[in-house]
């Protein structure tokens, strides 16, 4: 499986479930009762920790419609997307008055400069973001 991100791991028992699902969910669709086999929880508390996982951006995972399985109900989850969020209106840089006050003209211009041609080149997907 694949390894759960640093601030993903902790003691906690769901922590990364949503993770671990979509791993599982790139394969093929899977139904609630596969998938509760797989992490060793009854089909009642997969499906409560599931509907968390439901909401977001994400990750989209659907569910079809609902099949009553044992007193419980199961569903079909397939996996629609997993997508980077990408904010329409990104907050501006923060920069502390000492560190504006420290900097010269020609350090602010080439640092401005340089500031642009990485919004550029991160915007034609040429450079390297979050790896």
């Amino acid at each position: 499986m694949l390894k759960l991100p640093q601030y993903r791991r902790n003691n906690y028992p769901n922590s990364g479930f949503k993770e671990k699902v979509v791993f599982q969910l790139s394969k093929k669709p899977m139904t609630g009762r596969e998938l509760s086999a797989l992490f060793h929880m009854s089909l009642g508390q997969f499906n409560s920790i599931m509907r968390g996982c439901l909401r977001g951006e994400t990750a989209v995972i659907t569910a079809s419609d609902p099949v009553p399985v044992d007193g419980c109900t199961d569903f079909t989850y397939t996996l629609v997307s997993t997508r980077r969020i990408t904010h329409k209106n990104p907050k501006a840089i923060v920069v502390s008055w000492r560190a504006f006050g420290m900097a010269t003209n020609d350090s602010q211009r080439i640092n401005t400069e340089a500031a642009q041609r990485r919004a550029r080149l991160i915007k034609a997907g040429l450079w390297p973001v979050g790896e």
